[in-house]
């Protein structure tokens, strides 16, 4: 058979592949708004007000081995089931929440979680984000407690630059910049923990204390909260990717991490603030021991 080339073009020509026609998917529901069933007995909610990377976990994770309580996420911060609440602006104090979508989430929650186990009596939350709104969360729920809780400003910078910010592949100035900027938020989220300190009458201990000494904490928060039984202060915990283990303090190994220049840098954003840091038994004194709310005893890196 001859072959033109007009024939061999058509027979190395394809069809245009066919336009594929995708259904854009539907925004997001900030706010939802879920059914959940009304009962007569409704859970108190205990609200640990703290900051990140504070070992809010830790005590959430205790107090959560008592009978008939839960926690909403396995994180313990029901933020994560309202859309909403977990957005990148959650530390915007002017952010404006609907509350009746936060409720109906979290509620719906307890509801599940009663079908499975039977009546819940505390529901033990800890958002961090909550901080800048406590007043209309706890108008919210008003059958609640309050716990403020807090930790050593350079453990906590050492936590957060570990976990966040990749420090291996930053060079020196860029870790002390993200340092300076890790005592910043420190001090504005602690300002909030000191004004409900000062304006909810919460129970209020340390991350410190509560290592220091657990069952006396546990003790205080049972004073408010009696329904809060069977608590099994020795029952070891997970907490985030660390082995199981029992309350340990952590600080001295995480502040191992960073350097002596970043420790002074930390300082330097503190300074100007220490009878903040004082109230919760911290200092700008950089050099002062581990144990005196400082950072200088802890070893060095590398």
């Amino acid at each position: 058979m001859h072959t033109t080339d007009d024939t061999r073009a058509k027979q190395t020509l394809k069809p245009a592949p066919q336009e594929v026609l995708t259904t854009p998917s539907p925004p997001e529901n900030l706010w939802p708004q879920p059914d959940y069933a009304t009962l007569k007995h409704e859970p108190s909610f205990l609200f640990i007000l703290t900051p990140p990377y504070s070992g809010s976990t830790a005590l959430a994770k205790v107090l959560n081995t008592a009978h008939r309580s839960m926690l909403l996420h396995w994180k313990g911060e029901g933020q994560w089931l309202v859309p909403g609440m977990r957005q990148p602006d959650r530390w915007n104090p002017e952010k404006v929440i609907e509350w009746d979508s936060v409720k109906a989430v979290w509620l719906a929650k307890v509801r599940q979680v009663e079908k499975l186990v039977g009546e819940i009596d505390v529901v033990i939350e800890k958002s961090p984000a909550n901080l800048v709104r406590a007043q209309p969360l706890l108008r919210a729920f008003p059958n609640h407690q309050v716990v403020t809780f807090n930790r050593n400003p350079y453990a906590n910078c050492a936590s957060i630059l570990y976990r966040h910010h990749d420090p291996q592949t930053k060079t020196a100035s860029e870790r002390l910049a993200i340092v300076q900027q890790l005592a910043a938020d420190w001090l504005f989220r602690s300002q909030w923990v000191q004004q409900w300190r000062e304006t909810l009458a919460p129970i209020h201990f340390t991350y410190e204390a509560f290592c220091r000494d657990p069952q006396s904490q546990i003790c205080r928060i049972l004073e408010r909260l009696p329904v809060l039984t069977g608590i099994e202060i020795d029952r070891p915990i997970e907490v985030k990717d660390y082995p199981l283990q029992t309350i340990t303090n952590h600080n001295g190994r995480q502040i191992a991490l960073l350097s002596r220049s970043e420790r002074a840098a930390i300082a330097q954003v503190l300074q100007d603030h220490e009878t903040l840091l004082n109230s919760f038994g911290y200092t700008s004194r950089w050099q002062a021991a581990v144990e005196q709310g400082g950072a200088g005893d802890a070893p060095y890196p590398g």
